[in-house]
């Protein structure tokens, strides 16, 4: 990254002759778990491109928005970075990441920018500022065999008979329905719930503003939904305290047959087979995927996916595209990156999915929507989630009541609007 130095003229130039001569070092910074395979990934490229050397810097999803728009404005931060498709508008806003259109320069992809999804998430300005890289959405994972010991012989299609085939469970089976991350991540549940139900929590205002498109009332009835869960016991309290789909004690549970349905994400869907497969090698697998709930409306889950971007402040802008373009690879998705779906369409489209992801398939062709006003309001996603998980969680924790909680988030939302 550049050093802002005072150099004499002489000291600059023997600098600059000393650099002619030097490898070209850069810093990719990965958020997602699969740290040992993005190594073996990154020393294939450097082992096809000497002189080039890529530091794998990791950082928790949680930290790593905020971590790189300090770091960017001090001239600092990753020649690379990983961020999430709703975070690349704010990062061009903060003038921290290279527009694309001066990338190319250095070398186009193989099937064009426009062969990426998502492109218009990118935009700011009139200019991309990154590149899409990697696509995915939550769905529904069943535990087929517990599913069968309660007498459950259709999955449900509703979040109604979501919530009866939990107590069928617990009523037949004495183990847990439906578990969720009522932390953090709660926010994508709980969005899905608004969706299907023809709510959002930012609307255009129909005269070229945003407001809120859900009313106390039926906030605090999104709230109770989950709520029910914790109240009549069908899942442990310590759900509480569960930020994501991946933690251990959700995955186990899956695993172990104790839980029966669950909501997650591509990967870690993927990661579930994985295990379940390593772990019973020859062993028929007991998991099926569906669509997301439905309410009034049909189920929807955000089309939501990881962005590639280069620091403004890079010093080796043409290398860091090289490695930015080898990331978007089918190689890489096929070899290394293998939890996560390719954001282009090319590669899409060759996707052989196995029967147990057909859910994931469905939702992810045909129940997605963006964020839309979320981002473009600019309350910003990034806030709007923390507001609302907080909510959620004061709720079902029962420190306020779901009225409470819904007037208190209604203001925070009305807040960052009028800011």
């Amino acid at each position: 990254m550049r050093k802002f130095l005072t150099l004499t003229s002489a000291a600059g130039a023997l600098l600059a002759a000393s650099a002619a001569f030097a490898d070209v070092e850069l810093t990719f910074r990965f958020n997602d778990g699969e740290r040992e395979e993005m190594r073996a990934a990154l020393d294939a490229f450097e082992a096809d491109n000497p002189g080039i050397t890529v530091e794998l810097q990791t950082i928790a999803w949680g930290d790593s928005r905020e971590q790189f728009l300090r770091e960017g404005a001090v001239g600092q931060g990753p020649d690379v970075v990983h961020i999430a498709f709703v975070w690349t508008q704010e990062m061009a806003e903060a003038g921290i990441v290279m527009p694309i259109d001066e990338l190319t320069q250095y070398g186009e992809f193989a099937n064009g920018f426009d062969d990426f999804i998502a492109t218009d998430l990118t935009m700011y300005d009139g200019r991309a500022w990154g590149v899409p890289w990697s696509a995915d959405t939550w769905a529904m994972v069943y535990r087929t065999d517990v599913l069968a010991e309660a007498g459950i012989e259709a999955m449900p299609e509703t979040w109604d008979e979501l919530l009866a085939a939990s107590r069928t469970v617990a009523a037949e089976t004495g183990k847990t329905g439906f578990a969720f991350p009522a932390a953090d991540q709660v926010w994508f549940p709980f969005n899905y719930y608004l969706w299907s139900n023809g709510l959002t929590l930012v609307e255009e205002d129909g005269a070229g503003g945003y407001q809120p498109g859900v009313s106390v009332e039926e906030l605090a009835a999104a709230l109770d939904y989950f709520g029910t869960y914790i109240n009549e016991e069908l899942v442990p309290r310590s759900v509480l305290a569960i930020e994501v789909p991946h933690d251990p004690a959700l995955l186990q549970a899956l695993l172990d047959g104790s839980q029966a349905m669950a909501v997650m994400p591509t990967n870690t869907y993927r990661q579930l087979l994985s295990a379940f497969e390593e772990a019973n090698p020859g062993a028929e697998v007991p998991f099926a995927s569906g669509t997301m709930m439905g309410g009034s409306e049909g189920p929807q889950t955000h089309l939501g996916g990881r962005t590639l971007v280069v620091n403004s402040n890079t010093d080796h802008p043409a290398e860091a595209w090289q490695l930015l373009q080898y990331l978007t690879e089918a190689g890489l998705f096929e070899t290394y990156y293998t939890n996560q779906f390719p954001a282009q369409r090319t590669l899409l489209s060759q996707i052989e999915y196995r029967s147990e992801e057909l859910g994931f398939a469905d939702q992810l062709a045909n129940h997605t929507r963006t964020w839309g006003a979320y981002a473009e309001s600019g309350a910003g996603v990034g806030q709007l989630w923390n507001l609302t998980a907080r909510s959620v969680g004061s709720a079902l924790s029962g420190q306020v009541t779901s009225t409470e909680a819904a007037e208190q988030l209604l203001v925070e939302i009305e807040r960052v609007l009028d800011n």
